[in-house]
């Protein structure tokens, strides 16, 4: 096999990462909601919901941003088949333990929001983790080039 060709990927590749980036810019437009109109992000919690969600630090919002970005850089690697893609998405993935993890146990987040709150914390971790997962294992396919 001739090591400047690339390997033919299936179409379903394709879809994967399409929808890859497409939540991962739509976790963007959250993360910028939450940034910059905070308080429409807040008029449908109740008024213990809007205490615990202002007193998240300010230090998990890094966290957030690492999260978002290094998933829509991944996602975008997947578009362009690059071996990177799966370091920024499992940096992604990590941001997103981190994030999750402190926000709904550490702050208390599951009692505030209660468990339907923990669904969509949960998918993302999932999608994240899956998106981690998948990028390397394209990359051991030899779909993802350096």
């Amino acid at each position: 096999m001739n090591p400047e060709l690339k390997p033919v990927v299936p179409g379903w590749y394709w879809l994967i990462a399409v929808v890859a980036l497409l939540w991962n810019l739509m976790g963007c437009a959250a993360f910028g909601m939450e940034i910059f109109a905070p308080e429409t992000m807040l008029e449908e919690m109740t008024a213990e919901q809007q205490e615990w969600a202002r007193n998240v630090p300010g230090w998990i919002y890094i966290v957030y941003a690492l999260a978002v970005f290094t998933g829509v850089g991944g996602s975008v690697g997947l578009l362009m088949r690059r071996g990177w893609s799966a370091l920024l998405l499992a940096i992604s993935l990590v941001a997103v333990i981190i994030q999750m993890s402190y926000t709904m146990i550490v702050a208390g987040g599951l009692e505030v929001m209660g468990l339907e709150g923990a669904i969509m914390p949960a998918v993302v971790v999932l999608f994240a983790g899956f998106l981690a997962w998948f990028s390397r294992w394209a990359r051991g396919r030899r779909w993802l080039l350096a």
